[in-house]
């Protein structure tokens, strides 16, 4: 056996340290190469076309916020930013697949509007013409019409967390009385009625933030095409039901006399079968007659508890017999507070009369068979409102 001295013996621990050595840095050298590689494979991002989800097939040149859209093109597939406008995408609700880009047009107000997509990556950036439909600030409604001169009216609308509507940047305009804004949500906003605000005026939302009005349907305190409003200004001269037409303090008046209408078992043990609540003659318009589809009948209702077996029968002709009317139509939101209830026209005239009468009436009918559900509704302004105005 041949013995290793030890000059060889650490002439050879050298050769091997050095061996580990190249080793190291041969590897060393090939992970750069591989990272030079694949920054070099990072490509420029492109967009060949955007669609929708359902349609992949057909281009897109705009949406709606909210829509769900498809980007097709190239190198997409680690996108550092989308830009819609100047308004950037949530990327954690951004999914890709086969270079297609799946994701959603963000729901809110840009600033500045260049109606175009902007797409970077680590490769690059691309764009697209993308137009992005703003939709209009809508009021709907409001709950109450008549609510009191100095009371908290609620009114209904569409886009108000979108134009960031509060009590900063927005008023309510009835007429030309201006009042704040005290609370919103996406569905409505509240505002204090002026005290000195004259009926049968518009009312209007003015966003100051993005310079954005939205008027509401129908009028405060309408006054057009009043049947009656039991009052002076419009009267109740029918001898039918007189005993139910007053100036009642419970439920407190939205506008001065009221039907109050209050039945149980003890006072009518027999039931009631053909029963008129009211009846009022009336000169409708032609277009109304004609064309029942374009109004509405409406009136503010208040009631102290639901109704589930009574029903009401509206006629506009004795000849013509309506269908019965029950609780889905004489219903409130809240027990207790006066609500603007709207039922179609055409629920009461039927479609189709060509004629050229106008002169009837608008009469109410009740049915509560014994043993009698109790009732206690109150009804107040009977009009005509066309749609729209």
């Amino acid at each position: 056996m041949v013995r290793v001295s030890r000059f060889n013996r650490t002439t050879m621990k050298t050769k091997i340290s050095n061996y580990i050595l190249l080793g190291l840095l041969a590897w060393a050298g090939a992970q750069l190469v591989s990272c030079k590689k694949n920054e070099l494979e990072v490509g420029t991002p492109t967009t060949r076309k955007i669609s929708t989800i359902k349609d992949p097939e057909t281009s897109i040149a705009g949406g709606n916020m909210g829509d769900w859209i498809a980007i097709h093109g190239t190198n997409l597939a680690a996108p550092e930013s989308v830009w819609f406008n100047d308004v950037e995408v949530d990327l954690e609700e951004v999914y890709h697949e086969d270079d297609i880009l799946y994701l959603q047009v963000p729901i809110k107000m840009p600033v500045d509007i260049t109606d175009k997509i902007v797409i970077k990556t680590k490769g690059g950036e691309t764009s697209f013409d993308f137009k992005v439909d703003i939709p209009d600030l809508e009021l709907t409604g409001m709950f109450n019409e008549y609510t009191l001169p100095g009371d908290t009216i609620r009114i209904y609308g569409r886009f108000l967390s979108l134009y960031e509507v509060d009590s900063e940047n927005s008023v309510v305009a009835f007429g030309d009385r201006e009042t704040p804004v005290i609370s919103a949500t996406d569905t409505y906003i509240t505002a204090k009625v002026p005290a000195d605000v004259p009926s049968n005026v518009k009312v209007a939302l003015i966003n100051n933030k993005y310079d954005a009005t939205a008027i509401c349907p129908g009028y405060y305190q309408d006054k057009n095409h009043v049947i009656t409003s039991f009052d002076d200004d419009f009267p109740y001269a029918s001898a039918t039901g007189q005993q139910w037409v007053g100036a009642w303090s419970n439920p407190k008046p939205t506008s001065g006399k009221y039907i109050r209408f209050e039945v149980d078992q003890q006072t009518y043990p027999n039931g009631l079968g053909w029963f008129y609540l009211f009846e009022n003659s009336y000169n409708y318009t032609q277009d109304m007659i004609q064309h029942p589809e374009n109004y509405e009948l409406k009136f503010e209702l208040n009631m102290a508890l639901p109704i589930q077996r009574t029903n009401f029968f509206i006629y506009y002709y004795w000849a013509v017999a309506p269908s019965p009317m029950g609780g889905e139509t004489f219903s409130v939101q809240t027990l207790g507070r006066w609500q603007t209830i709207a039922i179609p026209l055409e629920k009461i005239i039927p479609m189709g009369d060509d004629g050229t009468s106008t002169a009837f009436s608008l009469n109410m009918r009740v049915e509560n068979f014994a043993p009698v559900e109790r009732v206690a509704m109150y009804f107040d302004n009977f009009r005509i409102y066309k749609k729209g105005d």
